[in-house]
């Protein structure tokens, strides 16, 4: 073998005493020969690979083609790893690395161990579990007070009390209609009486059977605040005729005083009074507007309703008082004029609310107030609020 040809270490010539065959050492010495030269070559090509793309930061074998020029480098001298490379039989093999695996030895818990530890674990497991059910019940008891607190208060709204079932407030519903609506109260006058009015008091002075025809404002003073809460303000303008025997300051004290009484419609009807002048009734800023009126004024005043100069009425947002009646009082309230005048008023204005007539509930019960009871009380007992005692 010659000597200029670089083999593995591994690889050694044969035993000189050897004789090769004539025919196939030629042959094998060729391959070799080439096998040799074809490796050198090939790890001369990689190893300038390596370095050209090394130093300029490209990946291995794209340094010439980004340069756009073939490889002209001279081949490199075999390395290291190149040797440690063998040849046999024209096939190149690498030595496999060894890779040593180190594996940690951890005993195993032993019966009693594992025991402990599930008696150590437990305690925790049950305080979530019962933190959990404290949870769910406290949810559960605060959606349960929530949901019976409205349901009660559905039922204390919506239950309907002794007094509002009575025959009473029969028209309750229809009245809140109407007056959401925004339509006229329905004009209203008590029957005639079966028997003439009484005469004027021994002593007194002739009740007027007309005025002047004039009708003067005539200031009311303040109206009690209501004792609840007011749904609406009904602005309230009070009127007398001049010339019908009546005194139009006291006239006036008793109408405020009958609008502000805690026994009104004020906390009847949840209703709030409250007295304009003279300058709003021009303007047009008024809701209801009381006259004290002479009998011919006030059958005037309430056409087309019959009055006959008898008795009061209810029309075209006016509540028209008689000075008859107003001097005079009727037989059920005999010897309690003060109490039917306040009757009047609270009648007359209970039209003006939306309420209409009603029956008597039995002898000897409270009258009520929408009860026709200049006609006659039916077995009832006098009352003059809307509020029943």
């Amino acid at each position: 073998m010659p000597d200029d040809i670089d083999l593995p270490d591994w690889v050694s010539e044969p035993p000189a005493s050897a004789a090769p065959h004539e025919d196939s050492a030629p042959t094998r010495r060729a391959d070799l020969r080439r096998a040799s030269e074809e490796q050198r070559r090939s790890a001369a090509r990689r190893a300038a690979r390596h370095d050209s793309s090394r130093h300029d930061g490209r990946a291995p074998g794209r340094a010439e083609q980004h340069q756009g020029r073939p490889d002209h480098q001279e081949p490199a001298p075999p390395t290291r790893a190149d040797r440690r490379r063998t040849v046999h039989d024209g096939v190149r093999r690498t030595a496999p690395e060894r890779r040593e695996t180190h594996i940690e030895m951890v005993p195993g818990e032993t019966v009693g161990e594992t025991r402990r530890g599930a008696r150590r674990g437990a305690p925790a497991q049950g305080r979530r579990r019962r933190a959990s059910t404290r949870t769910i019940a406290r949810r559960r008891g605060v959606a349960a007070l929530g949901v019976s607190s409205v349901v009660a208060l559905a039922l204390w709204t919506l239950w309907p009390s002794e007094e509002s079932s009575s025959p009473a407030r029969q028209t309750a519903d229809l009245t809140a209609s109407v007056a959401r609506s925004g339509s006229d109260p329905v004009p209203a006058a008590e029957e005639l009486p079966p028997s003439p009015p009484p005469a004027a008091p021994s002593g007194g002075t002739p009740v007027p059977k007309a005025g002047s025809g004039k009708r003067v404002p005539v200031a009311l003073p303040g109206i009690a605040a209501p004792t609840v809460n007011p749904n609406r303000t009904i602005r309230v303008a009070f009127e007398v005729e001049e010339g019908s025997g009546v005194d139009p300051q006291e006239a006036a004290t008793i109408v405020s005083q009958t609008l502000g009484d805690a026994r009104g419609w004020q906390t009847k009807d949840r209703v709030r009074f409250r007295a304009v002048d003279a300058d709003a009734v021009s303007r047009g800023d008024v809701d209801i507007t009381i006259v004290l009126a002479s009998p011919t004024m006030t059958d005037e005043l309430c056409k087309p309703l019959r009055t006959n100069g008898q008795v009061s009425c209810f029309n075209l947002r006016r509540v028209v008082l008689n000075t008859a009646r107003w001097t005079l009082g009727v037989a059920g309230y005999e010897g309690a004029l003060p109490a039917y005048r306040q009757y009047m008023v609270n009648h007359e204005i209970g039209h003006g609310l939306y309420h209409g007539h009603v029956e008597c509930t039995g002898a000897g019960d409270v009258a009520p107030i929408m009860l026709q009871q200049s006609k006659g009380l039916d077995g009832c007992r006098p009352n003059a609020w809307p509020t029943l005692p």
